[in-house]
């Protein structure tokens, strides 16, 4: 058996190992169930899928990883003093390499679940059509394991492929896209078929996945493609959020006001569920909280000796929103006069008890920065808990995000004015309260430059911090000239080039890997 065998053997392995908490594996007296075991009474499979979902949103705990580099947030200076492999996300120094730890990590947490997604589906896919249980379990294994292949794509590029009933033909060599996106494509299709409906009386579990996030991915898929890979389809991508944005559970508008999307006592309401599509469920118990809060609050508020540090919005700088993306547009910002989205999204007021935090002790200076806001979370304030506890649920798609989606491919496709015109009647007359005057409607006579320019300004007021940006800036080519000249990091350093659109492969994969060597690196790592 070839070393490449051996060594996705052995990932399978773990990833059982991974997922063994679970209760499906619990050990009679003399020895835990086997993979054929687990994968022949659909009793075992659920929590299988159930421990995938869990490793998913693992994935997305807090804000960072592959959501650094970007020119909405950028390193909190401690943060960037103490934490070199951090900084250099953020300022595409020589230490972004196949060596940086944070790399590997994101690159292998995705491969847990896809490895384990994987096992299903082959254990699966023979007993398709045995019964509707078995079917919307192998859809959600399709939909984990293309949701995580669709980020590692994005990410870096061309990436080994995993799929059991084909691992001799496929070894564990990188695979080019015009291999891998249609297979992602296959797994969402398989996933559109079979899982349920929003309003379907048997989804009950919100941490499941649902018909629309398949389309939502699909549709992304095709949307988000590079251009070169030929792979890019407009329409194809407006027939899947087009069946979105029809789709009566969501009422054609998403949750009633942005403050519903936000307030945490909001979430698994009516009018909050109709705006996500999906979001990855937390609460403030330990093992099940996001830690989001803790990573992007502020340290001065969490340290100083004036202000209690249990404070809901205290933390400790790992992200904060850049210049660009807390300033007016009168002073070169992003932000527009009356958008609620602004402070509802943005903290500028760091006033506690009528106490304000001095910047003293251990602080770089932009600890009473504006800071991220849509992560607090008051409830631990309210039990007595720091921010680390912090359990918000983090949201993955929205149904605002699929309407701008949706509205970029009615631009593109020759329907300027549709899209425009839903733009506005949804997205920003929502921002405004409501009520959206003439001067903040945008015209329906705009070119192509002038259309994604506003856009791409409309998805970060939309949607900053919700892990999209990097990769709407790298499918529209803006990554290099928006990132150098917003992000204070990468305009310090001015490292950023071309080629840092993808991430270097993990020396460890390289050097674990007998179909890779270092010839397969990317380019410019």
């Amino acid at each position: 058996m070839r070393k490449n065998k051996i060594f996705i053997v052995i990932i399978s392995i773990l990833m059982l190992a991974t997922v063994s908490c679970t209760d499906f594996l619990v050990q009679d007296p003399q020895s835990s169930m086997t993979s054929s075991q687990v994968f022949d009474k659909v009793e075992n499979i659920d929590p299988y899928i159930l421990g995938l979902y869990k490793q998913w949103r693992e994935v997305h705990k807090g804000r960072g990883g592959i959501y650094y580099g970007t020119d909405e947030a950028s390193l909190g200076g401690v943060q960037a003093r103490d934490n070199s492999e951090r900084r250099a996300l953020d300022s595409y120094n020589v230490l972004l390499n196949s060596s940086n730890g944070i790399v590997l990590y994101e690159w292998t947490n995705r491969y847990k679940v896809i490895a384990g997604a994987a096992i299903a589906i082959q254990a699966l896919k023979p007993r398709e059509g045995e019964s509707d249980e078995i079917n919307k379990l192998l859809a959600e294994a399709s939909l984990l394991r293309a949701a995580n292949y669709f980020e590692l794509v994005m990410t870096w590029g061309s990436v080994p492929l995993i799929d059991y009933d084909k691992i001799d033909e496929y070894g564990t060599a990188r695979q080019p896209l015009s291999l891998l996106f249609p297979f992602i494509e296959e797994d969402l299709n398989t996933a559109i078929k079979y899982l349920p409906e929003p309003n379907d009386p048997s989804y009950t579990n919100l941490a499941r996945a649902t018909k629309p996030l398949a389309q939502a991915l699909l549709g992304k898929l095709y949307l988000y493609a590079p251009e070169n890979s030929g792979f890019r389809d407009y329409e194809k991508a407006k027939v899947q959020f087009e069946a979105i944005y029809n789709n009566p559970y969501f009422g054609g508008t998403g949750a009633s006001t942005y403050e519903n999307i936000l307030d945490v006592y909001q979430q698994g309401t009516p009018d909050y569920n109709k705006e996500m599509i999906y979001a990855f469920q937390f609460s403030n118990v330990r093992n099940d909280n996001s830690g989001a809060q803790w990573d992007v609050g502020s340290r001065a508020v969490a340290v100083a000796t004036s202000v209690e540090a249990i404070a809901y919005f205290s933390g400790f700088d790992h992200l904060l929103p850049t210049e660009y993306c807390y300033k007016m547009q009168a002073d070169g910002g992003l932000w527009e006069e009356g958008d609620v989205r602004k402070d509802m999204s943005i903290r500028y007021d760091f006033n506690y008890n009528g106490k304000q935090p001095e910047l003293i002790g251990y602080c770089y200076g932009d600890e009473l920065d504006p800071h991220i806001k849509k992560f607090e979370d008051p409830r631990t304030e309210a039990q007595g808990l720091n921010t680390w506890y912090s359990g918000k649920n983090i949201p993955y798609i929205r149904f605002s995000d699929v309407v701008l989606c949706y509205a970029e491919c009615l631009f593109k496709t020759g329907k300027q004015a549709e899209g425009i015109t839903l733009i506005n009647m949804i997205v920003r007359r929502r921002a405004f309260n409501g009520r959206i005057t003439s001067e903040q409607k945008w015209p329906t006579s705009m070119g192509d430059d002038e259309f994604m320019t506003k856009l791409l300004d409309e998805r970060l007021r939309e949607l900053c911090f919700e892990g999209w940006r990097k990769m709407d800036l790298i499918r529209t080519g803006k990554l290099n000239d928006y990132v150098s000249t917003r992000n204070k990091w990468a305009m310090d350093a001015s490292n950023i080039q071309d080629t840092h659109k993808l991430w270097p492969i993990p020396l460890d994969e390289i050097n674990k890997n007998s179909d890779m060597g270092i010839e397969d690196q990317n380019t410019g790592y």
